[in-house]
């Protein structure tokens, strides 16, 4: 029974990811960016689980406004546990201001066996939506300070879920990689805190 409800919810974030591709693709007049970004999160207070996380995006991006709209896929497979922490397919908005700062948004089909922390229970989907407000700093030749605070609501009950603070240093070689090494916290809002070492690898095509 547990299988066909993960497989069920698989296939859900499958069709939706396809149907979001599909909408992006129906229109050739803006320039189209593909990214593939593999993370790996050592909880460093061992009170949560090592973290795998993938997040699979498609970009087009409206230079004259500074805007970025994307795609996106992404799931979290927990070691501790051995369970799909979080399956989530969306939409997000991105406005770069000033150059350095950016402002996001999206919203989110969200799934998965979560920890209780969350508004909902596990094997179970909701929809809720992510804010973020990220600096970007240059210091060196291809490499980048980047600072981001994120928060997210569940918009089924009304209820903030948790916020997290992320800061990494990347290098950027060309528009091909981006590699990065970083920390993570992350604030259960109704639950425990963790913070993470995090390592990534992001593809870009």
């Amino acid at each position: 029974m547990v299988i066909f409800v993960e497989m069920r919810a698989a296939l859900k974030l499958f069709l939706i990811t396809i149907f979001l591709l599909g909408l992006f693709f129906a229109s050739p007049a803006l320039s189209l960016e593909i990214k593939d970004r593999n993370e790996y999160l050592i909880d460093v207070r061992s009170d949560d689980g090592d973290i795998y996380l993938n997040r699979f995006s498609v970009h087009k991006k409206i230079d004259s406004l500074d805007l970025d709209i994307n795609g996106f896929s992404e799931v979290q497979w927990n070691f501790d546990t051995s369970e799909w922490e979080k399956m989530v397919a969306g939409l997000e908005t991105q406005k770069i201001l000033w150059n350095y700062v950016y402002a996001s948004q999206s919203i989110q089909y969200i799934s998965g066996q979560m920890l209780d922390y969350m508004a909902f229970g596990p094997d179970s989907n909701s929809i809720d939506a992510t804010t973020n407000i990220g600096f970007y700093v240059p210091f060196y030749e291809h490499f980048t300070l980047q600072l981001v605070e994120q928060f997210s609501v569940n918009l089924e009950r009304g209820r903030a879920e948790y916020c997290e603070m992320i800061a990494k240093v990347t290098y950027d070689f060309k528009d091909s990689y981006s590699f990065g090494i970083g920390w993570r916290h992350t604030d259960r809002i109704h639950a425990f805190d963790s913070d993470y070492v995090t390592v990534s690898l992001e593809l870009k095509f």
